[in-house]
């Protein structure tokens, strides 16, 4: 008998994180929770609420983008304030190529941040992305970057991209620093009631805005059906993480004795070297690629078993409709 994961429930004190890219995009795409924003913004960007009060909209996620696979990405949440754009990502995996496809989202929306019949580009509207990271990788809370020479020189503050580590954050806030953002920090990645609600009630925003925030992530944290989808998702991601340190384990010991055998051909010592972390990168990211591969097709084809939609399927594996239709087939 097929287990009905449905009608399962979150463990009594614990809430959905904000980090759960479901819910996440939920609250924030919102435009009933447009204050939640703002006050979110106005932190952020430190500059007051009654300069943002009014100015945010949303606006659609989809890129115009040519093919069907790229037309199946989208960023999470992109908003208009005034003469700019802030695009903002939520990552909760360490990723180069994660960081890459995030800078190719930030230079599509820049490419149209020019006002229609405008063909002044000095008259091009700023563009913001605003990586909120659910990993450490930086050396500080907040870091931004811009387009900069060798010497350092900046050549346009036009294009922004920013990287916030929630990670830092949260120490922060463990070790009594008053830092508002670091605060949101702990928002964003709290995983019980009593967490959340203390993170909340220490934030200054406006008690509207705090009530809403509240009563969002209460509600989805009651819903059956988004527990499904973060059961699945916390799943995914625990085997992931297995599978990753088997995968590299594996892909270690294999590159060593490949990288190995190459160096002592070349017979130098340089040769040596190289050889052992050609091999063993090549170990590891034929070992990864090959068990992803198959652990999701694995979980794809049990999430459909137990009734998920084939959207469902795609927003949590992150795959394309084409790829579930193809797995679909193959089991008939």
């Amino acid at each position: 008998m097929k287990k009905d994961i449905r009608k399962e429930k979150l463990e009594k004190g614990k809430i959905i994180p904000l980090t759960f890219d479901y819910v996440f995009t939920a609250i924030f795409n919102n435009p009933e929770n447009i204050k939640i924003l703002e006050n979110f913004l106005s932190c952020y960007l430190e500059m007051p609420l009654e300069k943002l009060r009014g100015k945010v909209k949303i606006v659609p996620r989809n890129l115009k983008l040519e093919s069907k696979m790229e037309a199946s990405k989208q960023v999470d949440l992109i908003l208009e304030l005034e003469d700019e754009k802030i695009n903002i990502e939520l990552s909760n995996r360490v990723n180069v190529g994660i960081i890459n496809r995030n800078i190719v989202y930030a230079c599509g929306i820049h490419s149209r941040n020019l006002k229609y019949g405008e063909k002044d580009y000095n008259n091009i509207g700023r563009t913001i992305q605003i990586n909120l990271n659910h990993y450490h990788t930086n050396q500080k809370l907040k870091e931004t970057y811009y387009l900069r020479n060798e010497e350092g020189r900046i050549l346009s503050k036009k294009f922004r991209i920013d990287f916030l580590d929630m990670v830092i954050g949260k120490k922060m806030c463990y070790t009594g620093s008053e830092n508002n953002l670091a605060k949101w920090c702990v928002a964003f990645t709290a995983e019980t009631e009593e967490e959340f609600l203390r993170a909340v009630g220490e934030i200054m925003m406006e008690e509207e805005a705090r009530e809403k925030l509240i009563d969002e992530v209460n509600k989805y944290s009651n819903d059956e059906e988004v527990f499904a989808l973060y059961s699945a998702y916390t799943r995914q991601e625990l085997e992931y993480n297995t599978f990753m340190a088997d995968a590299k384990e594996k892909g270690i010991k294999k590159g060593l004795k490949k990288g190995l055998k190459q160096g002592l051909k070349q017979g130098i010592q340089q040769g040596i070297q190289q050889g052992i972390e050609q091999g063993i990168q090549q170990g590891i990211e034929k070992g990864i690629e090959q068990g992803k591969q198959e652990r999701n097709i694995e979980i794809a084809r049990n999430m459909l078993d137990n009734h998920y939609t084939i959207d469902e399927v795609c927003e949590i594996l992150k795959i394309t409709r084409e790829q579930i239709e193809t797995l679909s087939q193959m089991d008939t």
